[in-house]
This record gives C-alpha cells, structure tokens and sequence, in this order.
C-alpha cells in the first residue's frame, strides 16, 4: 500500500479518503454546492470509515490518538513512493487532518485532470501513419508486357502510369516510395573531319547521370489518388561548371485514377514514339553523332517526334492522360513557358495501341515560338508526326521500327518568310535486341537515318542539304539482376552541303566517327 502511487490505490482507500475529504469540507464551512463532485461508493464495497456527523458549530474533531491511527489506515503514498507526514502531527489542532486530506484529494483530481489533458494533447499530435518504401517491383506496371527482360524497351516505362502506388489493405493512405537509376559511361571516340579547315580529332569522356526520386502519394477511396514525383539529378561530366553537377529531372503533380485515367501538371516527358534501341543512349555524345569542335550546329540531329517529348528549360507542361482499357493509352499533352525564341507553346497528342507482343504508337506534335514583344510578328512554327511500330517475342526478341517527319518555319518581325531558317527534317531507322541462351546476356543493333533540307538556294538552284547516318552493336550482360554492364561500338557519318553561289563542283563535306562506350548502370 505504501509504495503504490496514488491512482493505483484499491477502492476501499479511496472511498475512505473521501470520508475525510468530506469532513475537511465540513471543517472548512464550504456550501454544499462548492464540495467536489464524488461518485458515492457502490453497495458491494464496503466504506472503512465516514464522515463525524455535521453540528450547528461544525464537526467534532476525534481525539488525535485515534486521528493519527485512522490517518495511517487511510492516507497512501505519494507519487515518490515516500510515506506522508505521521498523522499526530497533523492532528494538533482541530480539524486539521480533514483539511489535509482536501487538500490531497483536490491536488490528486488536478494531477489526474492534467493527465488526462496531455493525453488528449498526445493523442491530437501523433503524426497519421504513413508507409516509408523502396519502390516494390508492382510499382513498374508490366501488364501488356513492355519487353523482354532487361531490353532497351524494358527500361522505357514514360507511357505507363507509373510509379504505380495503389493503396494497401488497410491503413495508411500516404505512400512516400524512394527509387531511382544511375549510370556511368567511359567512352572514347574519334571524329575524321571533312572540312578542309579542320583537323580530326579524339576525345575520352566520363558522363554519367545518377539519380533519386521520392514519390509521395495519397490514396482516395475508389482507387483515386494524388500523387507527386522530384527526380534529383547528379551529373558526371569534363565540364565542371557547377550547374551541371547538381539539378532536377522530373519534378510534377497528378491527380487522378488508378488504371483509369489523371491529370499531370509540371516538369515531365511525354511518351515516347520512336525509340533507338541499347545504342544512342539519351545525354550521351554518341547520340550527337559525327559531330566536331566546329561543325555541332551543322549536324542535323534525329527526329522522332521529340520537339516536345522532352523536358525542357524555362517551360512546364500540362498533360491529360487515358490508360482504360490496358490496351489503350492516350496523352494529350501541352508545354509553355519560354525560350531564347520568345514564347514557347506547344501541343502534342500521343496514342499507343499496346497488345504486348505487338505495339503501335503514333502522334503529332504542334509548336509555336512568338515574339514576346507585343506588335511583333516574329516566330517559330513547328509541326511534326511520327510512329513506330514494335514487336516483342518474350523473353527473346524485341524489334521495331519508326518515321518521323518534321517542317519548320521562320518568318520575322515583318511576318516574312526566312527561307535560309525553314527546313524539312525526317528520321527512320529501326532497332533490334536479342537475348541469346544465357539468360542474363543480351546483343542489339540499330541503323537510323536522318535527312535535312532548306530552302536557301544557291545561285545554281541547289538548296542546302544534310544527312547523318547512325548505327551501333551493342553487348550486354546483367549481373546479380541489378548492375547493367553494356558496351556500345557505334559509327556515324554526316554529309554537310552549305550554300556555295561561287562553285558549281562543291556538293559539301563528310564526318566520320567511330566511338566505344562502356555503361554501368544501375536501376534501383
């Protein structure tokens, strides 16, 4: 009894400690309408002691002998475990040990009113629960099937709804999922120069792009959801300029349904149309092709529907998403913002007819870059269609092929045509992967072919032309399931025509490259 804190005390104390509570009351010539509310004792436990009866001239104060008697049957131990005051002490005058136990009993309620207060405070606190995940395999949907284990077009997941991070039974709503994939390449490659005032050249490169997404969603009832996606991005690169070690690749918010339908709105991709294959990695300088120090901006580049496919800078887009039913998935997808051109708005409708072992995709993309400048008539007008159709014999062959074609032109401030900046641009070219025996190896190729004119013609009727041819062989191995070890020879070749009023014998230069690339990569 003596080392039981006060609120673990038996029911017998306590309704004893209430007599003496009332006698202090009494003692104290309190009205009944300020006494503490009690709970009086049930007719199964038995009260150890009672209240003296009240007089006209209060309470009669029982001899201290007996007072301190009762006071040590009565009084428990404090919360510290130690023994109260001895009770003759307290019994010296009258009425005193009924003051003294008010005083515990209003000081008890206290402490159990401030008890229950800090629960209640506790309780309001507490965070929701929330799951804390590394991206589970269910998060990266392959229903139809996106390709053949560790293929290029296993790695392509932009025209599914993914991350795919329905809710789980039961609580909580709030999903956080970490993920990611990082990659380095060593590569060397060399360039013959074809323009008689350069020389060639060889250059050894380490890129790399490592990254880290956290993907918080908030799931609905019905499957409806909200979700939010920021890909942090490390670059690894010769050029050390700060703002190419650190940045942000995908960094949006969608609302929507699971399986049905959401609204994206933010830095993102679009879904892919035309794909290259293992060779002609995006962010690689061997998908730049037989470029030199100073022939970059002649080369002309692959198109395959990418004017507005990609992230750009100083623009966000909007884009509007169905995947019901499987087999069918649609984007309608809108970017703005502005460029070195002025404004930049674009729109672009993408469909994929996705039946697993065979895919269409196609779309059309719609750009405008206006002059900022009110009463100007300077712009930019793009508009492009591309498809691609692929193949996929799980778990040993994916193939496919794609066009693209693109038209662009120019006029200036007085809303006049610039034929030297108008020009037609189309890409083909198709890939190829294969899974040998070996479960975990894999070989591919691709050939991709692209085709520039404009329409700046020389004095002998010829416009100015240019052509890049790109092809690569690739080998592959993945080891534990998880580290990608590829290596990529790859040979491009670039015909250049610029305009030559004075030489009817001039039809232009050539580039050739050959590169060798080793990637490590690492998909998490």
């Amino acid at each position: 009894m003596k080392n039981r804190p006060l609120e673990y005390a038996g029911a017998a104390e306590k309704y004893a400690l209430a007599s003496v509570v009332a006698a202090g009351l009494f003692t104290l010539g309190l009205p009944a309408a300020a006494q503490p509310d009690s709970e009086p004792p049930s007719s199964d436990v038995p009260a150890t002691g009672s209240a003296p009866a009240a007089t006209d001239s209060g309470p009669e104060a029982p001899p201290p002998d007996e007072a301190a008697k009762a006071d040590q049957a009565k009084q428990p131990a404090t919360k510290e475990g130690k023994e109260p005051p001895p009770a003759a002490a307290k019994a010296q005058a009258s009425g005193s040990a009924g003051a003294d136990a008010s005083k515990l009993e209003a000081k008890a309620a206290a402490g159990a009113g401030d008890a229950a207060v800090d629960k209640s405070l506790e309780a309001a606190a507490t965070p929701p629960p929330l799951t804390l995940e590394h991206l589970p395999a269910t998060a990266y949907p392959n229903d139809p099937i996106v390709g053949i284990p560790h293929g290029s077009l296993f790695l392509v997941l932009d025209r599914m709804q993914w991350p795919y991070m329905p809710k789980y039974a039961g609580p909580p709503r709030m999903r956080i999922g970490f993920s990611g994939m990082s990659w380095v390449d060593s590569s060397v490659r060399s360039v013959k120069a074809g323009a008689p005032t350069e020389k060639n050249q060889t250059e050894y490169r380490m890129q790399g792009r490592l990254t880290l997404r956290a993907t918080p969603v908030y799931n609905l009832p019905n499957d409806w959801f909200v979700q939010s996606n920021i890909e942090f991005v490390g670059n690894v690169d010769q050029d050390h300029s700060p703002s190419d070690y650190t940045e942000i690749d995908d960094a949006w918010i969608r609302v929507g349904k699971w399986k049905f339908f959401d609204l994206q709105v933010g830095r993102m991709q679009g879904f892919e149309v035309y794909h290259f294959g293992m060779g002609l990695d995006l962010n690689t300088f061997e998908r730049r092709g037989a470029v030199t120090q100073g022939t970059s901006s002649y080369v002309v580049q692959p198109y395959g529907l990418t004017d507005l496919w990609d992230r750009g800078l100083s623009n966000g887009a909007i884009a509007l998403h169905w995947y019901y039913p499987k087999w069918l998935r649609l984007e309608l997808l809108a970017r703005f913002g502005v460029s070195g051109k002025g404004n930049d708005i674009g729109l672009r409708p993408v469909a994929v007819l996705d039946l697993g072992w065979v895919k269409l995709k196609g779309g059309y993309e719609r750009r405008l870059q206006p002059s900022i400048y009110q009463g100007n008539d300077a712009r930019v007008e793009t508009q492009g269609l591309g498809g691609e159709l692929q193949f996929v014999l799980n778990p040993w062959v994916e193939f496919g092929g794609g066009y693209g074609r693109r038209v662009l032109d120019t006029f200036d401030e007085n809303d006049a045509p610039t034929a030297a900046a108008c020009h037609t641009t189309y890409t083909y070219g198709g890939f190829l992967n294969v899974r040998p025996y070996l479960e975990d190896a894999m070989i591919g190729f691709g050939y991709h072919y692209t085709d520039w004119e404009d329409f700046n013609f020389d004095a002998f009727g010829r416009p100015e032309t240019r052509n890049h041819t790109q092809m690569f062989g690739a080998a592959q191995y993945t080891l534990w399931d998880t580290l990608y070890i590829k290596y990529v020879l790859a040979y491009s070749q670039a015909h250049i025509y610029n305009q030559n009023n004075s030489d009817p014998t001039d039809t232009g230069f050539d580039n050739k490259s050959f590169s060798h690339r080793v990637r490590l990569m690492m998909p998490f």
